[in-house]
């Protein structure tokens, strides 16, 4: 068996050459997100999120098939219409508007000419892959590996430093047990401030992401990496056959955002997001968004970028 750190073995099984991401199918043949609850309710909020913000556009990162810009698309007749475009690992969707632009996330992020806009990141960041820790028999967090064939897990030795920082600020390993585990959200807080400063420099405008999360007072002891396939929670393996994923600190993406440059920002749960926006369980569909023990229960961070110009 070829044992691999879980941040590589994560990569490859989700992004590589067959990867899950890459499936023709697409995410929504395994799991069910809010834009697929509730896709009208769900865009009308988005939109009057990007116009009470002052943006015109709308950039969809890791926008699955195009769904939540379909949605969009629809609602040009209805108000002004924004400009759309989406990034994703997979070629332009066949059945995506032609007024939405589109763009492989191998070929680049168009920001150059999306200055002002909303920059959306719905479940993004739960599969940005990151290392997964456990406490070993000394009391000592170590890095766990996986056989990507089959899921089965070891220890690997300590953690970096740079690993260990983000620990002490972010998930504190004193006090922990034998076998409880920690998933380092570095990679994630990377990620974040990559694109606030890439926002940045070409004009500004406001970045908004959708996880589910946790935060330092409720971190949970035994992590949260999982496994999706067709519907059904299955364990993690990183073949490529299911989707991966584990909860995001997003208190600490936030905090990596505004070392970035980005303001305070806004971190609520979904259904109070929604509700400010408008969104009432009267509307078809608004109910599963809104549901704090379901869907409403996804965190949502809303963070100005200034320009850097």
């Amino acid at each position: 068996m070829a044992y691999l750190p879980w941040e590589r073995a994560w990569q490859e099984a989700l992004f590589g050459e067959a990867g899950f991401y890459r499936r023709p199918e697409g995410p929504a043949g395994h799991f069910r997100t809010s834009v697929h609850a509730a896709p009208t309710v769900l865009a009308r909020a988005v939109a009057r999120l990007a116009r009470t913000a002052g943006c015109s556009a709308v950039l969809d990162l890791g926008a699955g098939r195009g769904e939540l810009l379909t949605a969009l698309a629809r609602l040009a007749d209805e108000e002004a219409p924004l400009r759309l475009h989406g990034v994703d690992v997979v070629g332009r969707p066949p059945l995506l508007p032609p007024v939405v632009g589109w763009s492989r996330a191998d070929g680049g992020i168009p920001y150059g000419v999306f200055a002002d806009a909303l920059v959306v990141a719905w479940e993004v960041l739960d599969t940005v892959p990151c290392p997964v820790l456990e406490i070993g028999p000394d009391g000592r967090p170590q890095l766990v590996l996986v056989d990507p064939g089959t899921g089965r897990e070891r220890l690997g030795g300590a953690p970096g430093d740079a690993d260990l920082a983000w620990c002490r600020r972010w998930w504190p390993v004193d006090g922990l047990e034998e076998g409880d585990r920690v998933e380092v959200g570095r990679p994630r807080d990377t990620w974040w401030q990559g694109h606030v400063g890439l926002l940045g420099r070409i004009g500004g405008g406001v970045l908004l992401a959708v996880d589910y999360a946790h935060t330092r007072a409720t971190r949970p002891p035994l992590g949260t990496l999982s496994g999706y396939r067709a519907g059904r929670l299955v364990p993690p393996v990183p073949d490529g056959s299911c989707d991966v994923t584990a909860h995001v600190a997003l208190d600490a993406v936030a905090a990596a955002g505004r070392a970035a440059g980005a303001a305070e920002g806004t971190l609520v749960p979904q259904h109070t997001a929604l509700r400010s926006l408008g969104v009432s369980g009267d509307e078809q569909g608004a109910d599963d968004l809104l549901d704090p023990a379901g869907l409403g229960d996804f965190m949502w961070l809303l963070q100005r970028v200034a320009s850097a110009r």
